[in-house]
Order: C-alpha cells, then structure tokens, then sequence
C-alpha cells in the first residue's frame, strides 16, 4: 500500500516543494553549505564542471558510466526519481506509475504536448521504442529491464509494462541512480537517422540541451527553452563538463577559476579542501565501497581457496589508516553499516597465516604459482599497500597501474585477472548489485555465475515486503561472502568541491549527494 501511495503523488506537489527549496538556497532559515541565506537565484551564467573520464555515448541502451549518467540526467530527464536518500520514487517526467492487482503489469501514464530537443513529439510509442531497444540483446540496460515481458501501447500518453515475473522495485529502474539509464528516453527519430553517429546529436526531453560533444573535447550544454517542467526553474545558460582525470589537477584548476565544481574520493583532497577558505566542500553520503574483483573464469580465482587467501591477506584497517585520511572504514560485505540491507555476513578477516596455508594448499596441489595480475586506475591511493599485504601473504602479484580510461577498457573488455572497482551507493541491490553479480548481469565481467546466487536475487525482485526483500538480499550475500566472487576492502567517501560562486539545494544537502559525480540540475551562478 505504501508503495502505491507513493507512486500516486502528484508530481506538481513534488516540484513544488523541490522549487521551493531551490527559491531559498538553502534549508530555510539556515545558512547553506553553498554560502548563502536566503539568496534569490539568479538566471544565466555558465558552469563549468570537472568529470574524471571522457564522456563515449548518449546512446541509454550502451552507456552506464558514471559521465553517461551526468550529462544523460541532463539532457534527459529521468521517468521517475529518488530525490535524495531514503525517499521513494516519485513520478517525474512520467505522470504516474501503477502497479496491477495482480503484479504482473505496471501501467504508466506521460504527459501530452512534451516534445524532444529536436521537436519530435514524445510519446508512448517512444518510450516503447526505447524500453524495446533498451531490454535487447547486448544493451547495458538489458539487466535492469529484464523482468519485461512485454511493452504495449494503449493510447498516445499511455504505456503498459507486462512482466514476465513481479518486480516490486520497478519504479526505481526509471530513476537516475548514478549509472543505470533506463530511465532515459532518446528521440527515436534521432536514434535512427543517426545511429552510431547519434551521440553527437542527442536528443531528449531534459532541462539541458546537447550543443556540442566530440571525442577528447569538452561536452557542451545549454538551457532547453521548451523545457516540459515549467515548474521547476533551469537557472544557466550553460554548462561545460571537462575531462581531468587526476583530481589534483581538477582542485587546481577550481582554484584557478577554470571550473567551478568537481567530485573527488581522494581523502587528502578533502581534507585540503575541507580547511580551504576559498572553496566550499561537502561529504556525500552515497555508500559507495572498494573492491578487488576476481576473474572467476580462470586460473588461479577459479579455486576458492586462492579467493579465500586473497581475503584473509587484506589487513583493511591497516588499509583504512594509511589511505583514507580517517575517513574510510573497512568494508566487508555488500551492504555497509547504515545500509536498510545491511546484515551479519562478512568476508574472512584478517588472518596473513591463513592466507600461507591457503596458497602453499593450492600451490601444492596444483603444481601452480599463486600469480596474477592486479589491474587498477593509476589515482587510486590504496594500491601500493593492497599489494604489499598481498605480497607479505605470499602472492606472486603483478601490478598493471593504467591511466583510468585504460584501466575502464580493461574492465569493460573483460580483460583482467583481478581488478580494482568502486560498487556506488545503490538505491535498491535490485540495480547496481543485480548488474554486477547476477549471471545474466551486463557489469558482470568477472564472469561469476552462481545459482543460488542468482535464485536469492530473482525471488527479492518478486518479494512484496521490504522484510522479505532484506531476508533474500541477506542471503544472497551470504553466497557472495563465501564464494568471494569480489573481495571487500574500503569504504569510499565522496567529497564535493565548489567555487563561492556556486550556489544550489544539492550542495546544501548531502543526501541529495548520493554519486561519485556532482549534479548541476539545480545549480546557478552568483
């Protein structure tokens, strides 16, 4: 019943409140992260934001990068939304979202006269085009949209989701949640005339529009003046999104005037910026934790004895207090402390004995080194003493330190014995977690495939209380905990850094704050 209330809130009263935020600046009557009391937003301007991997695609059935997501939330708007931690979607550009009687269908309502950046109408067709394009084959949205069976049009501002089995997190697929975009519609017509050339001329029903993107080049946004919303004020002209991949160099650059905003997991950095006058600085409150993941498909993570080892070598405080400045904590399963999920499991602990006698086990009965490649993004600060601890266990380890797009390429491309990797904070494991580790999972590169695994979560997607839901979920991770398809190091505190210019209700908000990737959708300029 909560559940459908929720999903019947009219969205004038949620973008009413949402502006009314906005109007202040600030939580009324206090004085904002972002400087200001009671300052009266202004109109114009330009914002230019610092993103740490070039943006590939537009296209919402290949793109899931955390780039893809920021520009993408942009210029297209999402169906639904999660405003900040701990609410329930909430209708956006979709009118209402209803779930049958029966469960095995979700009825959803659009509004009439919406048109894309390039004036073709949206409608129902176009979202069924794009849930059919977007459920395909190789799509990064395919996981995610699994549970349709069909997509149906009943009439022009209407459109019926039939299941294949109940999924009662639907309504939190169509929400931005930091990487998945299948709550993204692209203009069909686009979609077709251009086809791999569609990124440069992308098109949406955003409060943004595409002006220009090319490869290694800034990515360019203006205002959308027919923007559907008209309830909800888009403050700038523009918005420039530039690529600086080393975040020391993008702190720089905010203090030379050259951007305005940018996101960092660097602790140094945030506690730089955090005892910085100039600049103003946040915490966000996304959840997000580090990870090794392991290639269970071969040698030597395909005997758990060796992933065991791998778990029982980490010393994660030791980790904690050398890398993340005291704001890091160990991390040992899928769902962290404060977590509605958050259960009993854990990975085996720190135990350097334990992980000899696992290796010289293997080593002995396989007649085989304990060797592997660690792959991992040249910034991540934690490397050198993950692979010292691993080394000290008695690992023959080979660091590959890359820049991060090759070091993206390499996960993407499979091409990895063990790698670093970032699971974001989540708002339901019915997302992130499902991609990630189900067998049928896009993200699922590691090539961990396991049926009780895979049981656990399709039975939580069916699941109608959140009760049973955590039940299952803690059961799938009790298969993840034993199996160790990944190996939990840290937690990943996300700082946010902006210019005294800079004001928005996000940044005054942390648990708005939820992604490694800064929100400009309420920002203006001073």
């Amino acid at each position: 019943m909560s559940r459908a209330i929720a999903l019947f809130v009219a969205p004038v009263t949620a973008i009413t409140l949402a502006a009314c935020t906005v109007q202040n600046g600030t939580t009324p009557g206090a004085t904002g992260a972002s400087g200001t009391a009671d300052a009266a937003p202004r109109t114009g301007g330009t914002l230019t934001v610092a993103t740490g991997a070039d943006l590939t695609t537009l296209d919402p059935s290949k793109g899931s990068a955390n780039t893809m997501a920021l520009i993408g939330s942009a210029v297209y708007d999402t169906l639904m939304v999660v405003p900040k931690i701990g609410d329930q979607p909430q209708p956006n550009l979709a009118k209402s979202l209803v779930e049958s009687a029966d469960q095995m269908s979700w009825e959803m309502t659009l509004p009439t006269g919406v048109q894309f950046s390039d004036g073709t109408p949206f409608d129902a067709e176009a979202v069924k085009f794009n849930l059919d394009r977007n459920r395909a084959e190789g799509s990064t949205a395919a996981a995610l949209l699994s549970s349709i069976d069909s997509v149906e049009v009943k009439d022009p501002a209407t459109v019926v989701i039939k299941l294949k089995q109940p999924f009662a997190n639907l309504p939190y697929v169509f929400a931005y949640d930091g990487s998945g975009t299948a709550g993204y519609v692209a203009s069909p017509a686009a979609l077709k005339q251009y086809g791999d050339d569609y990124t440069a001329h992308a098109a949406g029903t955003g409060p943004y529009k595409l002006q220009s993107w090319s490869p290694g080049n800034p990515v360019e946004l203006v205002r959308n003046p027919d923007y559907w919303n008209k309830d909800k004020p888009v403050y700038l002209d523009k918005v420039v999104v530039k690529t600086i991949a080393d975040p020391q160099s993008a702190y720089q650059a905010l203090l030379a005037g050259d951007i305005d905003l940018m996101a960092t997991t660097s602790s140094t950095l945030m506690k730089t910026a955090k005892g910085n006058s100039q600049v103003n600085f946040v915490q966000g409150v996304g959840g997000d934790q580090d990870s090794i993941i392991l290639n269970v498909t071969r040698p030597p993570f395909d005997d758990e004895r060796v992933r065991q080892a791998v778990s029982k070598a980490l010393n994660r405080q030791e980790i904690v207090d050398l890398t993340t400045e005291g704001l890091g904590k160990p991390a040992v399963s899928l769902f962290p402390e404060g977590n509605p999920f958050h259960g009993t499991e854990a990975n085996p602990g720190y135990d350097q004995a334990g992980a000899q006698e696992l290796i010289k086990a293997y080593e002995a009965d396989t007649g085989k080194k304990a060797s592997f490649t660690y792959t991992c993004s040249n910034l991540r600060p934690a490397t050198d003493v993950i692979v010292s601890q691993l080394k000290a266990a008695g690992f023959d380890v080979k660091l590959d330190a890359l820049e991060p797009a090759a070091w993206l390429a390499q996960f993407f491309g499979k091409k990895y014995s063990s790698i670093c990797w970032t699971m974001a904070g989540f708002l339901t494991p019915d997302l992130l977690p499902y991609r990630f580790l189900h067998s049928g999972g896009d993200l699922n590169t590691g090539g961990f495939k396991d049926p009780a695994f895979d049981e656990k979560a399709e039975a939580a997607r069916v699941a109608k209380s959140p009760e049973e839901q955590k039940k299952l979920w803690n059961e799938a991770d009790a298969v993840l905990t034993s199996e160790l398809p990944w190996v939990w190091t840290t937690s990943t505190p996300i700082g946010f850094i902006w210019g005294k210019r800079v004001h928005s209700v996000d940044l005054d908000e942390p648990s708005r704050m939820r992604y490694s990737v800064p929100s400009f959708l309420n920002a203006w300029v001073s």
